[in-house]
């Protein structure tokens, strides 16, 4: 059967190697900071698997991801806060999902590139501007969040202002973006299964990169227990801004 789903899916042992390398490395750095590991995997496995494919097999991975970190870290989360925010965001969810299912392969590019390159100074303004936030705050957001976690992945980034600023902190935030990736992945899988995007093989493909992931969170506790995160954000902008100079050099190369 995996043969088969290789097949349907083009790539070699090679390739299915370095995508389970993938999925455990991102689940590692998402369980340490809480955030970017979906978009590690998609910018790592956009080109093996294709820029408009990689996003629908990376949610099927993410609700398994997700599903482990907030298992790992469900004592941390702060219930209150994720409610206020969900009930406003998966509205914006839905509908950002179906704008992705119709937009060009080179326009979701360009989407993703802008996204990615302005999370990373959006997200140390926004820290530096000490904003405060209260549950009133993540309601008002969460349309704008849906929306845009709906088009893109890694829409969490713009949530780590908000969460600080609500005193949120380490194993706090790991904890609430697992919930909330929870909700969005599923979403995204219930409307892009409803699609043409996402067959059966690249769900089998999602789930085999959702089970690397799940030994993934339990070594990133290990390691968030022992290392700066200032090291591991740092890190994660690096490979942030290379994404985005990936995606924006394969967007506007369907328009030139």
């Amino acid at each position: 059967m995996l043969q088969t789903i290789m097949t349907e899916i083009g790539v070699g042992y090679i390739e299915l190697f370095l995508m389970f390398l993938v999925a455990f490395i991102a689940s590692v750095f998402h369980s340490v900071s809480g955030f970017a590991g979906a978009l590690i995997m998609v910018v790592a496995l956009a080109p093996i698997l294709g820029i408009k494919t990689v996003v629908p097999v990376v949610a099927v991975a993410a609700v398994m991801n997700n599903a482990t970190r907030l298992w790992v870290f469900r004592r941390d989360l702060v219930t209150p806060i994720y409610f206020s925010l969900i009930v406003t965001a998966l509205p914006g969810m839905v509908i950002g999902a179906f704008i992705f299912v119709y937009l060009p392969v080179h326009t979701v590019a360009l989407v993703l590139g802008i996204f990615m390159i302005l999370s990373v100074p959006g997200r140390r303004f926004m820290n530096n501007r000490g904003v405060k936030v209260g549950r009133w705050g993540f309601t008002a957001i969460g349309p704008v969040y849906g929306v845009i976690a709906g088009v893109t992945m890694g829409g969490a980034l713009m949530l780590a202002p908000f969460f600080l600023g609500a005193g949120l902190v380490g194993s706090q935030i790991i904890a609430i973006t697992g919930a909330i990736g929870v909700t969005l992945n599923m979403t995204k899988v219930i409307v892009f299964g409803a699609s043409p995007l996402l067959n059966f093989p690249l769900i089998c493909v999602g789930l085999i990169l959702g089970l690397c992931t799940i030994p993934a969170a339990y070594a990133g506790r290990w390691i968030l227990q022992r290392t700066p995160i200032r090291v591991h954000t740092i890190l994660v902008e690096v490979v942030i801004l290379a994404g985005a100079a990936f995606f924006f050099s394969q967007g506007l190369g369907g328009y030139f």
